[in-house]
């Protein structure tokens, strides 16, 4: 989830939690001060009741007024409180029935008793209640628009510096000659962080443009000693005055010279494919370069007594003619040198995607598996770079390189 959305949700979920539990809260609030106040008007009312008791020796007369009615009922005794309670009684006036707000007392006139009921109706106070309500809802409607459009769009445009930075990085390679530039803007903390992290995007730029020059370099002058160091032990290794110990120490040491010299060429090609040397792309029927290198490859395949299948549609793609060779070669390759004796290889070739299968006994971490160097097991054969070198000419050519093992079998799929 994004950051402004994120926020714009937590933002307008907490505004509708606050505004709900205001509205509720000044509901109650209202309706108590209303209802507090028609209460004290019931008072009002029993104080001239009693006025009048004291000043005249009589119950005054009741008169039909709207919202409001009087009953005296004879008791005997008052053996009640003073109390309030809500009742429904038809108004005399427009004769339908009303909740009234009741207040009831006794009252001593010459000697009789009498229960006295004052009655309010509250559909005044409703309607003030109902009212505030709907206002208050139009409110908190009309504010929570106005913070969406806020959040939608004053706080995107705000932010639109910040995804102006990340679109810059995204776009960012370390391999380019030019450094990263980010877009001006008014924003302090914006303007701090684009500062910052133009400083430490330059200074990585520099080093690995250092790193990239010095393994270009020592990669290119190890070539012409590790060539004359080669036919030196050539020219040893045929000298007829060596022991047999002594052609066993040179014939090592040329072997380990042998993997030396492929490193350095593997590095060589990484660094090309980092520099785009092979931009140069043609038509290539992948059909046909599959086949062609399965018979280049018949004598280890055999050596291993490997039982080959595949199923090759007519497929062709547009690629470096070099690069596509190296990618078929690295993965046909690791697919025999880590297979088990006897054991399998599946091919399959179709419109979409290249699979290779092998034969395997254990898995392989597939997070470190195209990383360089990274070895299931040591092997003296093995440079741990082979497969580094398909990833890379794959994420060169644009296409998919991944990793599963599945049934005793690694797949190795180039995604077309």
């Amino acid at each position: 989830m994004k950051l402004f959305a994120k926020y714009n949700r937590i933002n307008l979920f907490a505004t509708v939690i606050i505004f709900l539990l205001s509205a509720v809260a000044f509901y109650f609030s209202l309706q108590y001060v209303l209802i507090s106040q028609l209460d004290d008007s019931l008072e009002t009312e029993k104080s001239e009741i009693e006025k009048y008791v004291a000043e005249h020796k009589a119950l005054p007369e009741i008169f039909a007024i709207k919202d409001q009615q009087i009953a005296y009922t004879p008791v005997e005794q008052i053996d009640f409180k003073k109390h309030f309670n809500y009742v429904t009684l038809v108004d005399t006036v427009e004769k339908d029935k009303e909740v009234f707000r009741q207040l009831t007392f006794g009252i001593n006139v010459q000697g009789k008793y009498y229960k006295v009921e004052v009655s309010k109706s509250i559909e005044g106070t409703d309607d003030i209640i109902k009212s505030i309500a709907i206002i208050t809802f139009i409110t908190i409607l009309l504010i929570l628009s106005v913070s969406f459009f806020i959040n939608r769009f004053i706080l995107k445009k705000i932010w639109k510096p910040f995804y102006a930075t990340l679109h810059t990085i995204n776009n960012f390679e370390l391999n380019q000659q030019n450094p990263i530039v980010f877009q001006p803007n008014n924003i302090e903390e914006f303007t701090s962080l684009n500062q910052t992290l133009e400083k430490s995007i330059n200074k990585a730029q520099q080093d690995f443009n250092s790193l990239k020059q010095f393994t270009e370099n020592a990669s290119h002058e190890l070539q012409t000693p590790l060539a004359i160091i080669r036919t030196k032990f050539d020219l040893l290794i045929q000298a007829e005055t060596l022991t047999q110990q002594q052609i066993e120490a040179l014939q090592s040491a040329n072997d380990a010279l042998q993997r030396l010299s492929n490193l350095n060429k593997s590095l060589l090609l990484l660094t090309k494919i980092e520099n785009k040397q092979f931009e140069e792309k043609v038509t290539i029927n992948l059909k046909e370069l599959i086949e062609n290198k399965l018979i280049q490859l018949s004598e280890l395949i055999q050596n291993k007594n490997i039982h080959v299948t595949y199923s090759l549609e007519e497929i062709t793609i547009n690629m470096n003619s070099d690069l596509a060779e190296i990618l078929l070669n690295n993965l046909l390759v690791n697919a025999i040198k880590h297979n088990v004796p006897n054991g399998e290889i599946i091919i399959n070739l179709s419109a979409t995607q290249l699979q290779i299968a092998n034969t395997a006994q254990k898995i392989l971490d597939s997070n470190k598996i195209f990383t360089r160097f990274y070895k299931a097991e040591q092997s003296a054969q093995s440079n741990g770079l082979g497969l580094s070198i398909a990833k890379q000419i794959c994420d060169a050519a644009g296409y998919g390189l991944s990793y599963s093992f599945n049934g005793d079998y690694h797949y190795f799929t180039v995604r077309l």
